[in-house]
């Protein structure tokens, strides 16, 4: 037993040090293009959200963790903003006319992705051809058109490539290039869309902390984000298309987004699974077999009636009969000390439902049997059959 308890300790000691030296080793970096909000990693959008507020200072954030439909759909709204920054934007039907109608009322739309659904660029006239990276070619540039806002350099991003442009616009009347890349191809447009404005950025990856953190590329972000109005009263930031609903907030998730949470769950779970493993295995006392009791009245009344039949003493048996007979009168019916006239008779029959043919017969069989001290067999089995015959009426009533 206390082997197996010893094996036990070592090995959950042995799993603790493992998970600590886990935790203290150092993470590889982890390069997944996420650009969530809370993401710290290189191509994720921390630096950005958090800067929002200097970028917007009038204005109230509001983040959002559904489709554009959801969050638009019977809203008067005016003067305001809606900004999705992802890989790749899947719009529906319903968020693209819901989207639509929100920049025509008035407010901006500011779209950055590498991949844009379809069906929302046809709607637009637009067409993005994606050049995809190669070796030769690791790094990307970007600038603004305006000359205000034009920069002497361009906007670097090394080890980056983003070359992603608009090929085709075929509404050329409401449609203005704002922003180009490095080869001057058209990755930044305006589409004025209404009494407000469409924008949309090829190159997401411009938003991302990694090339936020590069040289002076944050003020191409603030640049490229002034063309939102400044008098916009709500921002909507969205995260829906980054990283799909909200789940539901239980305590589990809580331990599992957190790493050391996440282990110590882990360790808590095996080591609980391993101890009843062994504690099934330790030896237990034999628990004896505890018989039912057992009734041993109808044992008791086979071994009499048993030595009445041997001895042949018919009489005994009787007076035992009519004993328990009138014992049941008395509980059932109240009938206390009987007198075996015609007023008792007629008494018990009312009382019990029964025949009074039927208690007439064994009250005369009484009367004969305690008046001869004697019965045969013969007697003996017509009073058993009538008393009998008593109890099988009268209990269908009780």
């Amino acid at each position: 037993m206390k082997g197996y308890r010893t094996l036990l300790f070592v090995f959950i000691a042995l799993l603790i040090v493992y998970v600590v030296a886990e935790l203290n080793r150092p993470k590889p970096m982890d390069w997944t293009v996420t650009l969530r909000k809370d993401d710290k990693n290189p191509f994720g959008g921390y630096i950005l959200f958090k800067e929002l507020k200097q970028i917007f200072p009038s204005s109230l954030i509001e983040t959002h963790r559904e489709p554009a439909y959801n969050v638009l759909h019977d809203k008067d709204l005016y003067a305001t903003a809606y900004c999705i920054i992802a890989p790749n934007i899947n719009l529906g039907k319903t968020d693209i006319k819901e989207l639509l109608k929100y920049a025509e009322s008035g407010n901006d739309v500011f779209i950055a992705s590498t991949y844009i659904s379809k069906d929302f660029l046809d709607t637009l006239g637009l067409e993005i051809t994606n050049v995809y990276f190669n070796v030769e070619q690791d790094s990307s540039s970007f600038n603004l058109i305006n000359p205000a806002l034009h920069s002497v350099q361009n906007y670097q991003s090394h080890n980056a490539f983003m070359g992603d442009y608009f090929s085709a616009i075929h509404k050329k009347d409401s449609t203005v290039i704002i922003g180009i890349n490095q080869k001057s191809e058209p990755d930044f447009i305006k589409i004025t869309y209404g009494s407000g404005a469409i924008y949309l950025h090829c190159a997401a990856l411009c938003f991302s902390n990694y090339f936020m953190l590069l040289d002076n590329n944050d003020e191409y972000v603030a640049k490229a984000l002034s063309y939102i109005k400044p008098s916009v009263t709500k921002l909507f930031w969205d995260e829906y298309y980054k990283a799909g609903r909200e789940g539901a907030d239980t305590p589990l998730r809580f331990f599992l987004s957190n790493e050391f949470l996440k282990w110590a769950l882990w360790i808590t779970s095996v080591g609980f699974l391993l101890y009843i493993l062994f504690e099934m295995k330790r030896r237990q006392r034999i628990i004896p077999v505890i018989e039912p009791p057992r009734n041993t009245s109808m044992d008791f009344v086979q071994t009499v009636s048993t030595v009445y039949l041997a001895q042949k003493n018919n009489y005994t048996i009787a007076a035992k009969k009519i004993q328990f007979w009138f014992d049941y009168i008395r509980r059932n019916y109240f009938l206390q000390s009987p007198e075996l006239d015609d007023a008792f008779i007629q008494q018990l029959s009312r009382k019990s439902g029964t025949d009074k043919v039927l208690t007439e017969n064994i009250i005369q069989q009484i009367k004969f049997i305690q008046q001869n001290n004697y019965t045969d067999d013969e007697s003996l089995l017509n009073l058993n059959s009538d008393i009998d015959k008593f109890y099988q009426l009268t209990k269908k009533q009780i």
